[in-house]
């Protein structure tokens, strides 16, 4: 290049120079204005060495803000980014400050420009020994059976579990409950797989988190005492006839208290069994009871009692009985 031109090439130099710098500028803030944000929530996955857990509570997702050109970032898939607070360099009890860790795979890999910003960056965390604990499992209930019935007896499989969580709040813990059992609507036994309740996010349970409850219906049962019965006497044979006054009887039943609350016993409940009875005499005889079915007889007096019998001789013209 002659001379005079590479004079006039370099002539203001430093203006040229600014002037470019100040193009490249320009066209990084215009690059930068074109970019589009994009907000979502991951979950936060918490990775610990196995002897010592978080002992205070953390957020279960952290708020992520993805800034690119507008087709590439929601092309991203959320289950691309993930977010880790890493506990396993700490080896003993204390409070720390530990950094979330963003992870990019699959589809957020590749994408340029990228800039992802987490929300918390950073969090505090109180940690403590992990404690392993058996807890006794209790169920919780909810609505009534069917008018009538009761549950009678239930069991669980299996009847405690093993759970892990930081030493002070392992300490606390004695058992677990189960969702809700529904009782509402039922007659019967039945058996359902209940989940247990999570009711501190630090207790994790091992194996398991549900177990199966299995339930005993019957229909509730009540008592009643019935005093003052006749006890009617049956099967005596022809040519015979009783002269003894029977006594009155009394008697204790259980039933449904539905079947129970408006029963009046009949004359014959209680009968006296005179049909072994081959002539005259004193004898005794027992007494057995005849309620409905579904009443069931806890107890009567007398359960035997003493009869007199005599030849039956009719006037005439009387007939025989």
């Amino acid at each position: 290049m002659p001379k005079p031109q590479l004079e006039k090439l370099f002539d203001d130099w430093a203006a040229k120079v600014l002037s470019l710098a100040a193009a490249v500028a320009l066209f990084s803030f215009y690059q930068l204005n074109k970019l589009e944000e994009r907000p979502l929530s991951v979950p936060l996955t918490v990775l610990n060495n196995g002897q010592f857990v978080p002992a205070s509570q953390y957020p279960r997702t952290v708020r992520l803000v993805l800034r690119g050109e507008s087709n590439a970032i929601y092309a991203v898939l959320e289950r691309d980014l993930v977010a880790t607070l890493d506990l396993r360099p700490f080896t003993a009890p204390g409070v720390f400050r530990v950094p979330v860790i963003i992870e990019k795979r699959g589809s957020a890999l590749g994408i340029d420009p990228l800039e992802i910003s987490v929300e918390p960056g950073e969090l505090a965390l109180a940690l403590e020994a992990r404690v392993v604990k058996q807890l006794a499992v209790l169920p919780s209930f909810r609505g009534f059976l069917e008018p009538g019935y009761e549950l009678v007896g239930f069991s669980l499989s299996p009847p405690a579990v093993e759970a892990a969580g930081p030493a002070s709040v392992m300490a606390g813990l004695a058992d677990a409950s189960t969702e809700s059992v529904q009782l509402s609507g039922r007659s019967g036994d039945f058996s359902l797989r209940v989940q247990l309740q999570q009711k501190d996010p630090l207790v994790e349970f091992l194996g398991s988190d549900s177990v199966e409850f299995i339930a005993e219906v019957r229909k509730a049962v009540v008592y009643k005492s019935f005093g003052e019965l006749a006890i009617s006497p049956q099967g005596l044979k022809a040519g015979l006839q009783l002269v003894s006054e029977l006594p009155l009887a009394s008697v204790r039943i259980a039933a449904a208290r539905s079947e129970l609350e408006n029963y009046e016993p009949a004359d014959d409940v209680l009968v006296a069994d005179l049909s072994g009875i081959e002539g005259p005499g004193v004898h005794t005889v027992a007494v057995m009871p005849r309620f409905p079915e579904g009443m069931s007889v806890e107890s009567w007096l007398p359960m035997v009692i003493t009869v007199s019998v005599e030849t039956y001789l009719p006037t005439s013209g009387e007939a025989r009985p």
